[in-house]
């Protein structure tokens, strides 16, 4: 049981959150702290005023008209994956010619996983019904599994054969197989994790398979058995410096060897997992986690208790979280300021609390 003591949304701070200057921010405020029916006439006004939301409108600036962004599938982080990813975050609304453009992209360059050539061709070797863009890793597939769910192609073949692919990826005790992990000392990679139960969780409930169901509980059980943000490796010290001398090959072939010489366990934090940002990059945060796992399992035991104190001492004493990450820059516009309260972080961390039956309303 938590022994944490919930904590108040007063008015000013929702009157900061629900600041019609930014119409997107305010749609989800409404919508998920306060409940406001999808009908209310405040809701329905900030919705339609979606398309001039500042960093929604400077990033469909960006739109080539042929269904990207920057000519690209995949550029950090203001290529087409990318840019309809974030889009999908923020609320930027289906009807819109741009996001219908880049749905159609998505769809139409998807590659069935039997096209995966060189070395890489031999861990796909049981895949028979997936498929990929740009690189068949299960991140990217997932994003693009997520942006196609949430914009009405939950049951669209490709995007059943992209989740087929992540599911075929997954090692339950460890995480994602990848050929960027190969290089690394961990066994599989952890950061993919949240990035995939995201892209099931975009599965309307009523289209979510007994299969799905099993997954996303398989995914959540993997995030809590590292404490939704402790997967990095005890010592790295020793490794890099080897890996520097050494071949892809050989660092493949000799990752079991250091992991029995007690290089990877006990995990420790993954210190950028505790510098919230939004919108995020291909690693995660501590406050997405804790969000997803809101969405399957509600129940506060210890390991979420850990989560939500490292997410309460976060907290200024004005009731705001800061932007400490993030993409400043790297984007078509800037969301929040980098090193200031940052209203859509706010609001994440209070969904969160919300979640976890920890936000009172006035």
């Amino acid at each position: 049981m938590s022994l944490l003591e919930p904590i108040l949304l007063d008015r000013k701070l929702l009157d900061w959150l629900a600041d019609p200057s930014d119409p997107a921010l305010r749609a989800k405020v409404l919508k998920d702290l306060l409940e406001y029916p999808d009908d209310d006439p405040d809701l329905q006004a900030a919705k339609r005023l979606l398309p001039e939301q500042q960093w929604i409108k400077a990033t469909l600036a960006g739109y080539n008209g042929d269904g990207t962004w920057e000519k690209r599938l995949y550029q950090k982080y203001r290529g087409t994956s990318w840019v309809m990813l974030h889009l999908s975050e923020i609320g930027a609304p289906e009807e819109l010619p741009q996001i219908q453009g880049g749905v159609e992209y998505l769809l139409s360059n998807a590659k069935p996983i039997s096209e995966v050539k060189g070395i890489e061709r031999e861990r796909y070797s049981q895949c028979t019904n997936g498929v990929y863009w740009h690189y068949p890793i299960a991140c990217l597939t997932a994003h693009i599994a997520t942006v196609l769910a949430r914009y009405g192609h939950a049951s669209q073949p490709i995007t059943r054969a992209a989740l087929a692919t992540c599911r075929y990826l997954l090692d339950p005790e460890e995480g994602f197989r990848c050929f960027v992990i190969d290089q690394s000392l961990l066994p599989q990679c952890m950061m993919t994790v949240p990035k995939v139960l995201k892209a099931f969780l975009a599965i309307p409930k009523n289209l979510r398979t007994s299969e799905d169901m099993n997954f996303i509980q398989q995914l959540v059980r993997l995030l809590k058995k590292f404490h939704l943000y402790k997967y990095s490796a005890k010592d790295t010290v020793q490794w890099r410096e080897w890996s520097m001398k050494s071949t892809s090959e050989e660092r493949r072939s000799q990752k079991s060897h250091w992991r029995e010489q007690g290089q990877v366990e006990p995990r420790k934090e993954k210190a950028g997992w505790l510098r919230f940002s939004f919108p995020l990059s291909y690693n995660s945060d501590l406050l997405e986690v804790l969000l997803l796992i809101g969405e399957v399992e509600p129940e506060v035991d210890e390991v979420i208790t850990e989560g939500l104190s490292l997410l309460l001492e976060k907290r200024g004493k004005d009731g705001r979280w800061k932007m400490i990450g993030g993409l400043n820059g790297k984007m078509w516009a800037n969301l929040d300021e980098k090193g200031k309260p940052s209203p859509w972080i706010t609001y994440r961390a209070l969904l969160a609390l919300k979640q976890f039956g920890m936000l009172k309303t006035a």
